[in-house]
């Protein structure tokens, strides 16, 4: 049996992380081969790209270096962790995946998102997740939240301006207009555990439908 590739996206503060974990654990606890990974920084090199990219605030790489190294980091975790897991049956769950470029360098950047495309499917052998979970929330409320975290849990994209994050989301709410088999929207105003329902039914859904066995 082949693998799954699972990714969350969102806009920062959306709780989609959280939701990662919790989804992990939920698979795990039912015996299923699952790992958890995320982009960027999932692999040896794309930790010291996530640095680049993500952490360190005075390193600001042009929008189009942006995405390359973006788009490296994807390789990487493709080849790396997503397609040899497909190829042994195991379940993938991503922190971001394919969707976090179209709505952050394409949208809230302004790049062509037809080239970002071409460059993604370059990236991931034109793989696509097999379902992406998109924790939908208004960026005024993701600043709220990111407004109450430690600044060490802080990146460059939360600190982008609420115009830029009302674009993202824009991108992303796009992405899943274009894909709406892929792409399933869950209400990030939730609570940490009723929005944990609403995603573990969408999984065991998807699960029943593909015949996973794990």
């Amino acid at each position: 049996m082949k693998g799954l590739w699972i990714t969350f996206e969102g806009i920062g503060g959306s709780g989609k992380s959280t939701q990662v974990g919790l989804l992990y654990g939920y698979l795990k606890k039912h015996l299923l081969n699952v790992v958890s990974t995320k982009e960027p920084g999932g692999t040896i090199l794309g930790g010291s790209l996530r640095n680049i990219l993500v952490n360190n605030l005075e390193v600001s790489p042009e929008r189009l270096s942006e995405l390359f190294l973006f788009e490296a980091d994807r390789h990487e975790t493709f080849k790396k962790i997503v397609e040899p897991n497909i190829r042994v049956g195991i379940i993938t769950i991503s922190d971001r995946g394919i969707d976090g470029s179209i709505a952050y360098q394409g949208f809230g950047r302004g790049l062509n998102v037809d080239m970002i495309n071409t460059l993604t499917n370059l990236a991931t052998d034109n793989k696509k997740p097999d379902l992406t979970i998109l924790v939908d929330l208004a960026p005024e409320i993701a600043q709220e939240r990111i407004a109450q975290r430690d600044n060490k849990n802080l990146d460059k994209f939360d600190l982008e301006e609420i115009e830029f994050q009302k674009r993202v989301r824009t991108g992303f709410l796009f992405a899943a207009r274009n894909d709406p088999g892929r792409i399933k929207i869950v209400d990030g105003k939730k609570e940490v555990e009723p929005l944990h329902k609403d995603i573990v039914e969408i999984i065991d859904t998807f699960l029943m439908k593909v015949e996973y066995k794990g």
